[in-house]
């Protein structure tokens, strides 16, 4: 009951005020009516006694008001009022709203969508089963240069079943490709080999049929598990599919179910998995007693509900002491959380492009507290009529919290919009090293509360910055009062506290600047690394070789007459096949080398290419010394090999490499260098320094294989129907997948860095728009209020170089003391940029020096209106100016 009474209470409160203050007004009338009825009985007059019974009862107005104070839901309904009334102001003043909704817009929405990156990438889950007892495990091969590298199947076991951390373990590889060949025309789709518990490790759900079981991988007839869109695309959704036997690879293959439609392998970037692939099938029977020099899987564990990852990692390095003595060859294993391996290369560019978000705001917010400011300073006699008329300054502090609290929920709604179209934009530029951002960035529950929270804790602090100019207003009454018949002039200037936050914004943009500019400058070094080969107007594409084609001979004639045809397209001036496509996500191919036979275990490795003849004279490839491939090299008895400079240096250091003998892992035969070629970076534009081996495909052949044909024209990609035909008629069931220029490869390969490059680049300019605005304001709100001491001046003979030179001197002196502000800041933040800078340096004085320059020009730009303003005043209009 003393709920429900209090609930009555408030609604009386908030809902019918009006009756409740006549009621007021009644029973306070009624109480005169009976003290003066009293003293009219004691002998007063009527005038006298209303006049004794009012001065008992005191104010009637205080008495109205204290009642109204102690109302439940009075304080409510105060908020209401003055929310009411910062409404009806913001509505009179649409050019000032519009201004700093905009304003908070722009911040509020680059920190949603960020930080809504943030999320998906960092914070949330994996859409696995349990994601947080995920890790991933690497083979650790330091020895060789590859700290994080692939396993054998053996491994594979001693994982499994040599530890006690793992409920599960399971592998992938993703290397392979099958041909759809049912249908209309075949499809060549790319595809991974798994292990039969790895989807149900990960926890994911089949929408039609199953996912594998144990018997899968030696079971007589092939089965296939497909994806989604797969599923979609080539067989119409028919859940009839399930169950039924198609052709793949020419054999009869059984579907034995289909993926949910949200189903993504997110395994780390360097895994070479992509994240859509649509076909797998499970690794053959004998894939755990396999030879351990076969290194080739990427293995997912999960840990046993009580296990930690310290644990695991104890567990597994006990392992791997006991393998290694066993095997007499070094083994060692690096785990991580699945997660936390993902995002490894990403993280510290994502929260330093995080970090500048948030100065961006800061800006936003700094450049909506000068506007509240000047709004306050101008609105000085108003504040001070209203102290006149009894507000308290409580009340006026909170008048001012509320509208701007009001501004900040205006700008939050318009913010999210932002933060909505950042999302795509972001999601649209996102490299596919970022694939994971598709799905998993979204502006939800939890990034709106984020952004409300942020927001409201900035809005409290902007709403405050005019509290000087409210009370300076409140304290001097009078003069406020009389200033509007005096000159404006008269009243003393004060802009130092605007004029101090302009130095801050300019200070905070300076940090936005200068890691724009690093990361700029960084890039264009990047964009101007020679890989050492020409690829931008090459036309690649990939084939499955038809698995009838049983022997080395016919596979080589096969591909030879494939190239002959291609050649002959009327725009294709050379090029040839090759075993990985420069930049491309198939997992790397190392071949052991040594001197002498045997090569050992621990053999150092060389990254190999198999390369046809003609494709690296159509790359343009520096021959250093002796030869490259032909048609007479195709002897596995007798093989030979091209080398680059980095391992010929490394074996034969000052002497020539030509004729010298090199053991490879290729058929453990003794291969003779017939050339030296200049370092290809293949693998990475700045990172790839491994030595490199590239042996004939006519001996080493690989399955699927990739084309590279070089092009006269500058659209590679028109000659891919005419390719797609020249293949068809050689043999129409094999297809052509994945065809693209080259230049794509080569601009995936920078994508990483453009992206946040393009991004904090952004992030600067609208820092610099937002500060010029600011700068701006400032010197408008100091010529409007000098408008009288210009023309004094003018009038007493000033030219007028020397009154704009006066206001541009002003705004150029904030730019440059916000610059020097934050140079030493933009050290500090550089460094967390480091890893994303190549050949530069985080304390890069060009950098520095143009982040500078353009700051103080964008702030020398915004001088100009006021100073022309300036320049533009009347003597005898400004002298007459009140």
């Amino acid at each position: 009951m003393r709920i429900l009474t209090r609930a009555r209470c408030l609604w009386s409160t908030l809902i019918h005020k009006e009756r409740l203050d006549r009621d007021l007004d009644d029973e306070l009338d009624a109480a005169v009516a009976e003290l003066t009825t009293r003293y009219i009985a004691g002998g007063l007059d009527a005038h006298a006694a209303r006049r004794a019974a009012l001065h008992d009862l005191g104010a009637l107005h205080d008495i109205k008001q204290e009642v109204r104070e102690a109302r439940l839901g009075a304080g409510l309904d105060a908020c209401l009022l003055d929310l009411r009334y910062a409404w009806r102001r913001l509505s009179n003043a649409p050019g000032f709203t519009a201004v700093v909704v905009a304003t908070l817009a722009l911040g509020i929405g680059a920190n949603t969508a960020l930080f809504s990156v943030v999320h998906g990438l960092l914070l949330k889950p994996l859409p696995y089963q349990d994601p947080g007892q995920l890790v991933f495990v690497w083979l650790n091969r330091n020895q060789v240069g590859y700290t994080r590298g692939p396993m054998s199947g053996p491994d594979y076991r001693d994982l499994r079943d040599r530890t006690g951390s793992f409920a599960d373990v399971g592998g992938i590889w993703a290397t392979t490709s099958v041909t759809f060949d049912g249908g209309s025309e075949p499809e060549q789709v790319r595809s991974a080999y798994v292990t039969t518990n790895f989807f149900d490790l990960l926890g994911a759900r089949t929408v039609l049929g199953r996912a594998f079981v144990a018997a899968d991988a030696s079971s007589a007839e092939p089965v296939i598990l497909l994806g989604w869109d797969l599923f979609q695309r080539r067989f119409g959704g028919d859940p009839a599919i399930v169950g039924s036997a198609i052709q793949i690879d020419g054999q009869a293959t059984r579907v034995v179910g289909v993926l949910a439609r949200d189903f993504r392998l997110l395994l780390p970037p360097d895994a070479s998995v992509p994240a859509y692939l649509q076909a797998f099938t499970p690794f053959w029977p004998n894939l755990e007693n396999g030879p351990r020099r076969n290194l080739f899987m990427r293995v997912v564990a999960r840990l046993r509900p009580n296990a930690t990852l310290t644990a695991a990692r104890d567990d597994v390095a006990a392992m791997a002491v006991a393998v290694s003595r066993e095997i007499g060859t070094p083994r060692s294993f690096t785990l991580a959380g699945l997660q936390d391996e993902g995002v490894r290369d990403i993280r510290a560019p994502l929260m330093a492009l995080f970090a500048g978000v948030g100065l961006l705001l800061a800006i936003a917010c700094v450049n909506v507290a000068g506007l509240l400011i000047a709004r306050a300073a101008g609105r000085a006699g108003e504040t001070a009529l209203r102290v006149a008329l009894g507000a308290s300054r409580l009340r006026l502090l909170r008048q001012a919290l509320v509208e701007g609290l009001l501004l900040t929920m205006l700008g939050v709604v318009a913010g999210i919009g932002v933060g909505i179209a950042c999302v795509r934009l972001f999601v649209a530029l996102a490299p596919p090293s970022l694939s994971r951002l598709t799905g998993s960035t979204t502006i939800d529950l939890q990034v709106l509360l984020f952004t409300i929270g942020v927001s409201a804790c900035w809005g409290v602090l902007f709403s405050l910055a005019p509290a000087t100019e409210v009370f300076r207003a409140a304290s001097r009454v009078a003069p406020a009062l009389a200033s509007s018949s005096t000159r404006t002039a008269a009243t003393p200037l004060r802009y130092r506290l605007r004029g101090t936050l302009i130095v801050a914004q300019i200070a905070m943009s300076m940090v936005l600047m200068v890691g724009a500019a690093l990361l700029v400058r960084a890039f264009d070094r990047i964009i101007h690394v020679d890989p050492g080969f020409r690829g931008e107007r090459h036309v690649t594409f990939r084939i499955a070789i038809p698995g009838r084609l049983e022997t080395r001979e016919a596979v080589n004639d096969f591909v030879a007459e494939l190239q002959r045809r291609v050649r002959a397209i009327d725009g294709i001036i050379g090029g040839g096949a090759v075993s990985h496509i420069p930049y491309d996500d198939l997992p790397n191919w190392a071949l052991p080398y040594s001197l002498e036979p045997p090569i050992a275990p621990d053999a150092p490795s060389a990254d190999t290419r198999a390369v046809s003849v003609g494709l690296l004279e159509s790359l343009g490839v520096t021959l250093l010394e002796g030869r490259l491939f032909t048609d007479a090299d195709r002897d596995p008895v007798h093989p030979v090999v091209i080398i680059d400079d980095l391992l010929a240096r490394e074996l034969w250091p000052g002497r020539s490499a030509l004729g010298r003998p090199l053991y490879a892992r290729m058929n453990h035969e003794r291969a003779t260098v017939i050339g030296v070629v200049k370092h290809l970076r293949l693998r990475s534009v700045i990172a790839d320094l491994s030595p490199q081996m590239f042996v004939p495909f006519s001996i080493a052949q690989r399955n699927p294989i990739a084309f590279m044909f070089a092009t006269a024209g500058d659209n590679p990609a028109a000659l891919v129907p005419r390719i797609r035909a020249a293949v068809a008629s050689l043999d129409p069931r094999v297809p052509i997948y994945e065809p693209r220029p080259m230049q794509e490869y080569i601009d995936q390969a920078r994508s990483t860095r453009r992206f946040t490059m393009v991004l904090a680049s952004s992030f600067a300019l609208a820092a610099l728009a937002l500060t010029s605005v600011g700068v701006y304001g400032v010197l408008a709100y100091a010529v409007a209020h000098r408008r009288h001491e210009l023309g004094v001046r003018r009038a007493l003979g000033a030219d007028t170089a020397r009154i704009a030179s006066a206001v541009l001197r002003e705004g150029v002196g904030f730019a440059l003391a916000g610059c020097a502000l934050g140079t030493a800041a933009a050290a500090i933040a550089g460094e967390l940029l480091r890893t994303q800078l190549y050949a530069i340096e985080p304390t890069d004085l060009a950098s520095f020096a143009i982040a500078t320059v353009v700051i103080v020009g964008g702030a020398s730009v915004a001088c100009w209106i006021p100073a022309w303003r300036a320049i533009a005043v009347s003597p005898m209009d400004a002298l007459r100016w009140h």
